[in-house]
This record gives structure tokens, sequence and C-alpha cells, in this order.
């Protein structure tokens, strides 16, 4: 099963609460890679954190209200499920996953990015620390 890196939100209009989109957007004019089943650690580029962990549960469809003058309007939509949502604050750092490349560098590049396994381990283990600590925090 693939694992994706994928940004939401933009430097200029970065996601600081929480993220309830039920989907995800793509601009580029091609179809997605990320196919249904595939794995998503979503990531605010504004602050450089990844805060959710969602499951892809259909294929990418184009977007009948796509409008390219409109900023942030998507070609595709992805729908997700969910399956750890943090606050961006609550999220963990994108430079400490620090395995074969920097991912820092890698997605100044696209809005998405393949995840090597070593990667998508640490992404996901770490993800699972902060998600105990933050629903640890909440129930005291």
């Amino acid at each position: 099963m693939k694992t994706w890196l994928k940004c939401i939100g933009s430097a200029k209009k970065p996601i600081t609460g929480e993220c309830s989109v039920e989907q995800v957007g793509f601009r580029r004019k091609g179809k997605p890679s990320i196919q249904k089943e595939h794995i998503l650690f979503l990531y605010a580029p504004g602050v450089r954190r990844i805060f959710a962990l969602a499951e892809v549960v259909g294929d990418p469809q184009d977007d009948p209200d796509y409008n390219q003058k409109i900023d942030g309007s998507c070609r595709w939509k992805l729908p997700v499920r969910y399956l750890i949502n943090l606050p961006v604050a609550a999220g963990i750092l994108l430079e400490d996953i620090r395995c074969s490349r920097d991912l820092r560098l890698s997605v100044r590049q696209a809005s998405h990015l393949e995840l090597r396994a070593d990667e998508s381990q640490l992404a996901d283990r770490k993800l699972q620390e902060a998600n105990k600590k933050f629903q640890e925090k909440q129930s005291a």
C-alpha cells in the first residue's frame, strides 16, 4: 500500500486549527497518482506540521465546481476518512521525520510526495505518539 505526504492549505493561507475536509483537492491538470486505499499524511506548510492520517476511500474525481480564476479551487477531489486528525499545533514537525532524504526540501517541489517505507513508518509512529499525548491532555 502506498503512503503519501499531502500538503493541505498553503503558506499564504495556512491551516492553523483543525481540518475537517471530507475531500482533499489537487490543482494540477493531470489526474493524481493517489488512489483508493492509499494512506495520506496531511501536512500544513505554513507551520510545517503533519497533523492527520487519512485513508483514501475513493478514486480521484473531477471537481465540477473547479474555477481556475478562484484561488484554492481544485481540479480534482479525493474522498478521505480520517484515522488520526489533530489540531495542527498538536501535530509533528516535518523536520522530525529524518530518514533517507530531507522532506522539507522535497515538499517544496510538489503538493504531494510518495513516502518511502522508512519515512512512512517513522511518521506513523511519531503521529501515533502525538495523538496519544493529545488525547491524554484532553481527558485530564
